[in-house]
């Protein structure tokens, strides 16, 4: 017996089922490339290789596609939400600055999609509104590594593995800091006329939880994200590596080379001096834009090999921590960190970040000054306790050596 239904009542209850998102393209002679959003795709057969989706009967790309007999499926990956909705708007050039490269049979395959698989039209059969169309695979390839974009109860998201999600529920625990010192975040940054952020980690990531200001600098773009993710290793997250306890410097510092330019022991100098002196400087413009130009360029993975490549030049010239003893001198430094003492022994990183390469001492002096201060009052606010060792604040116009 059928029970009748509304067409809006099975939408609803199909949208419990979460799909994947694919965007299905193909070159068209004479015409921009041709692409499809589907969130209806599945395999069908390993012997022979078949594929499968459902494009709606009234698409007007569809029958360009079917027209070449072959096509590419490319997995779009979580962070392809905007691509996602220029394919599925109804813009006559979908593919206006949206790079992409040749799949084997000339297909485009979508830069930063997750996988691709390239296919023949095998066939297609009508069904009901939809077509069935079956597609022979003929070649395809993980791209990136990173996690897939998903449709689930009428919004775009991705799937969380429970690493990642408990990684999640640790920085949930960070919310009420945020809070308490989202004012000094903000009073720092605008003392100082830059972007201020704050950041934590957990076993493996850097992760900023909060901003404010701007940068000095407009070379390096807007602000920040907040929920920016970073390989915890040297030399991000330096502040909160110095007061780690010895397994956690080993995790921070596994990248580095024992042999190499900045090697292991050269780096637990660094760390010694930071706890001196309360603070780091990040140092080195053009080893900060390509650090910048890689996380911005890199795909789903979190420790991209560029992304690597360019940790690794940054360190170098954060061997090299300036004294900032002379007031007319000018420094290259792009940022400056303090440490956060919570409570519960935990330590967040507080952050200058878009500092200028051409920055004279005295306002370098005065920057760091007011971010060890943050560093003592935040401390204060939160309950934790600063060591016994850490630097006590100087007089007014005084310099930290």
């Amino acid at each position: 017996m059928t029970h009748s239904f509304t067409p809006e009542q099975f939408r609803q209850v199909l949208g419990q089922y979460p799909t994947g998102v694919v965007v299905v393209t193909a070159v068209i002679p004479d015409e921009p490339p041709a692409a499809l959003t589907i969130g209806s795709f599945s395999s069908v057969s390993l012997e022979p290789p078949l594929v499968a989706f459902y494009p709606s009967t009234g698409s007007r790309t569809w029958p360009k596609i079917q027209a070449q007999g072959r096509f590419c499926i490319n997995v779009l990956g979580a962070d392809q939400e905007g691509l996602c909705r220029v394919f599925a708007s109804k813009s006559i050039d979908k593919f206006d600055g949206v790079t992409w490269h040749p799949s084997p049979n000339g297909s485009p395959i979508l830069d930063g999609a997750v996988a691709w698989i390239d296919c023949d039209v095998d066939d297609v059969q009508t069904l009901g509104d939809h077509f069935l169309v079956i597609g022979r695979v003929n070649a395809l390839e993980t791209a990136t590594g990173g996690l897939p974009l998903l449709f689930f109860r009428g919004g775009y998201g991705r799937f969380l593995p429970s690493s990642l999600a408990a990684s999640e529920s640790a920085l949930a625990g960070y919310l009420p800091v945020v809070e308490a010192v989202r004012s000094e975040l903000e009073s720092v940054a605008n003392d100082c006329g830059t972007e201020c952020n704050l950041a934590a980690h957990t076993r493996d990531e850097f992760i900023v939880l909060a901003g404010a200001g701007s940068p000095a600098s407009p070379r390096f773009g807007g602000p920040t994200r907040v929920g920016r993710r970073l390989p915890y290793l040297a030399p991000i997250g330096t502040t909160l590596a110095a007061w780690g306890d010895s397994g956690d410097v080993e995790r921070w510092t596994s990248s580095i080379g024992h042999e190499s330019d900045d090697g292991v022991s050269q780096w637990h100098d660094v760390l010694r001096l930071v706890r001196r002196r309360g603070y780091v400087i990040g140092r080195g413009e053009t080893p900060y834009a390509a650090m910048e130009k890689a996380i911005d360029s890199r795909g789903g993975e979190v420790a991209d090999p560029t992304l690597l490549d360019a940790l690794s030049e940054v360190r170098k010239t954060m061997l090299d921590q300036p004294t900032l003893e002379s007031p007319n001198e000018t420094y290259d430094i792009r940022s400056l960190s303090v440490p956060i003492f919570l409570a519960d022994g935990r330590v967040v990183q507080m952050g200058l970040y878009g500092l200028r390469s051409d920055m004279l001492g005295e306002t370098a002096q005065y920057c760091a000054q007011r971010l060890l201060e943050a560093s003592h009052r935040c401390t204060e606010i939160l309950g934790g306790t600063l060591p016994a060792d850490f630097p006590v604040l100087a007089r007014p116009g005084a310099s930290y050596r």
